[in-house]
């Protein structure tokens, strides 16, 4: 019952910041488009004064592609195709611009190439022109290569310019990348990123190796936020990111999957050390003091709830993902933190009522 009640509160609490955001835009006369909901959310609800202040300076009825700069400036998710399409513009029209001075250096080329070959072709065939009629012809080839060299020197400038705007565009591009797969509050990877690495652990249809799949609950942040607000779960998520990040190996992937969920992809593990690495985790969460507003001199700590399970024994990645959410709905069940490996005795026990969440 005591689950239900924070639910329901946590629905209330959301269904209210949607109808604050909701209001704001249709305010401001703002379209209600998906990525400009998410622009005013993390604009009302989240700390980022910088993009609070862009937002701010819009004024009423501002112009999509007003919204749209704010968007790809902030490195937003919901503005990442917009961004896309930009790059993909500003590249075609950089690799014009090469293509046309090229095109004009081989010309000039070929002009300065038929001069000299007549020029030559004027020695050979008349050996004993005068000296005047020579004269003019290495003036004129003279100033031709004056021009070339003058030419190739702004060629060199430009195409120097032009490699420095591709590295540019490249960085763009690899920004918005790591935006379309960054959690931007904890700065871990997202739904997106972790979607791709389950899949990436059966590419051929059979698993890559002995890896375990952790899902992780970190129990009491959403009553924190309920209590609290955002704002301060968030400073929490900041502080747990850190902690989440420590406690795997280079080679492991941590994810933020959810308001107060966390994936956990381990490399080269058995579901005893799996089991074990996620207890260090929660340690470690269970170490970290939360101090709460207006309350300086008492801190709390919270836990993590943890289901595993190993990508040997799972036929997909969909099947993975659904053993670990039921091993992780099992431990939940028992009303206490814990960490579970999945066990076929799990799987019988999953009730009908239960429906697992695909990757």
């Amino acid at each position: 019952m005591a689950d239900k009640f924070r639910q329901d509160g946590h629905q209330a609490q959301n269904a209210a910041v949607l109808l604050k955001v909701a209001q704001t835009m249709a305010k401001l006369g703002i379209a209600p488009f998906p990525r400009n909901y998410e622009l005013f959310y993390d604009a009302l609800c989240r700390q980022n004064a910088a993009l609070t202040r862009d937002v701010a300076s819009l004024g009423a009825e501002p112009a999509q592609s007003r919204l749209d700069e704010v968007g790809i400036k902030h490195h937003l998710p919901g503005f990442a195709a917009i961004a896309t399409e930009n790059i993909r513009t500003d590249a075609a029209q950089t690799i014009s611009a090469i293509n046309h001075g090229l095109n004009n250096s081989i010309a000039k080329k070929e002009a300065f190439a038929a001069l000299l070959r007549q020029f030559i072709s004027r020695l050979e065939t008349d050996p004993v022109a005068g000296m005047s009629d020579f004269a003019d012809d290495a003036g004129r080839l003279r100033d031709a290569v004056t021009a070339f060299e003058r030419e190739e020197r702004a060629l060199a400038v430009s195409m120097n310019e032009t490699i420095a705007e591709l590295g540019g565009i490249v960085s763009d591009i690899e920004i918005m990348r790591k935006a379309s797969t960054r959690d931007p509050v904890t700065g871990l990877g997202n739904r997106i990123a972790f979607s791709a690495k389950l899949a990436a652990l059966y590419d051929d249809g059979n698993a890559a190796g002995p890896a375990a799949l952790a899902l992780v609950t970190v129990e009491g942040l959403r009553g924190l936020s309920e209590s609290h607000g955002a704002a301060t779960a968030e400073k929490v998520l900041k502080k747990l990111a850190p902690v989440f990040r420590k406690s795997v190996k280079k080679n492991d992937f941590v994810a933020r999957i959810g308001a107060d969920e966390f994936a956990f992809v381990f490399h080269d593990v058995s579901a005893d050390n799996a089991e074990a690495i996620a207890q260090r985790i929660r340690a470690s969460v269970e170490a970290v003091e939360i101090t709460l507003p207006n309350r300086t001199f008492t801190s709390e700590t919270l836990s993590i709830s943890t289901g595993i399970a190993m990508a040997l024994t799972a036929s997909s990645s969909t099947d993975l993902f659904t053993q670990a959410e039921l091993a992780l709905h099992a431990v939940r069940a028992g009303g206490r933190p814990g960490v579970l490996v999945f066990s076929a005795a799990i799987g019988s026990r999953a009730t009908k009522t239960y429906s697992p969440h695909a990757a």
